[in-house]
């Protein structure tokens, strides 16, 4: 599915090209370094937000904790939320702690996981100035069932959990709730998000060893192809293809900020041609607790003017889940 230029001329007969140069996609315009309106401070959490064998959300609540504690600007959360890969959920027998029946999956969002989530926001919308907190989807929601894009997730889970009410607190919290994937501006960054891994599907269909690293190479051609999810056939493979140009860039150019998970590499933050992509892992492995990302990004004046690359004033920090340094 890769978009390709050919540098090269045709052969007297108009039936053969003779290829000179390969262009691996559109090159980035000249970067404007967005200035931005002070030190941007952003929270990266991505799911599963429990161990596989159950669905105690311990991790999810000290990882709130620590973003009531350090009150960054703007704190993400990526699904899933409620795992489909939980092997309790797998089951079919998801049972709340505390409880010894199972109950049904409505019941796990609406009687334990969004009440336990709106209580660990109401510090982070409470501060003075409030944490912007923005929520994301995923494809692995055991109860959602669209395909890429996906709906915002209160839209997602359907009408018999928004009956409940259960979402009146995010609204009056102010909380946003997103698609997947999603493209905001915050403090004058554009910002790429999506729950889903961007990575590893370009990474499987590199043919040609790069000089430099492999991954880095992945990165570069998906930026160049001015989408998140460029492979054809399509992989993820639930994608929507009547709406598939949310799956694209803004505007035709590559996100100051991309955020997504991968199983492709360590958790990390890295710059490729000047955009910031950050891998915060996930909150739980299967059997281990996992990680998350903080972004600090420096405004312009703070470091000599506009005429400082982003990369520059940029700095990803991933921290590693643990109860003890956490608290």
């Amino acid at each position: 599915g890769q978009i390709v230029g050919v540098v090269g001329r045709s052969g007297m007969s108009g039936t053969s090209f003779h290829a000179r140069e390969l262009l691996s996609g559109l090159p980035p315009p000249p970067v404007i370094s967005p200035a931005g309106d002070g030190t941007l401070h952003m929270m990266v959490l991505s799911g599963p937000y429990c161990l596989r064998d159950g669905l105690d959300y311990t991790p999810l609540e000290q990882a709130l904790k620590h973003a009531a504690k350090e009150q960054p600007q703007v704190l993400v959360l990526l699904g899933p939320f409620v795992d489909a890969g939980n092997q309790k959920v797998a089951a079919g027998e998801p049972v709340i702690p505390g409880e010894k029946e199972p109950c049904t999956f409505e019941e796990v969002y609406t009687q334990h996981f969004l009440p336990m989530l709106g209580r660990g926001l109401q510090p982070l919308r409470r501060s003075n100035p409030p944490t912007e907190v923005l929520i994301v989807p995923s494809l692995e929601e055991v109860l959602c069932f669209h395909p890429m894009p996906q709906p915002p997730l209160d839209v997602a889970l359907g009408p018999e959990i928004a009956s409940s009410g259960v979402w009146e607190q995010f609204d009056k919290m102010g909380v946003r709730l997103l698609p997947n994937p999603a493209h905001v501006k915050v403090n004058g960054v554009r910002i790429s998000l999506t729950s889903s891994d961007a990575l590893s599907p370009v990474l499987r269909e590199l043919v040609l060893r790069p000089e430099g690293k492999k991954i880095d190479e992945a990165l570069r051609l998906l930026l160049r192809q001015r989408t998140l999810f460029p492979v054809v056939p399509r992989e993820p493979a639930q994608v929507s293809e009547a709406r598939a140009a949310a799956l694209d860039f803004p505007d035709g150019e590559a996100p100051d900020v991309c955020v997504f998970p991968s199983v492709s590499g360590t958790a990390t933050g890295s710059v490729v041609d000047d955009t910031v992509i950050i891998n915060p892992g996930s909150i739980c492995r299967p059997a281990a607790l996992g990680t998350f990302a903080e972004l600090l990004l420096m405004p312009a004046d703070a470091l000599g003017g506009p005429g400082v690359a982003l990369h520059e004033r940029t700095r990803v920090d991933i921290q590693k889940l643990d109860f003890q340094k956490l608290g």
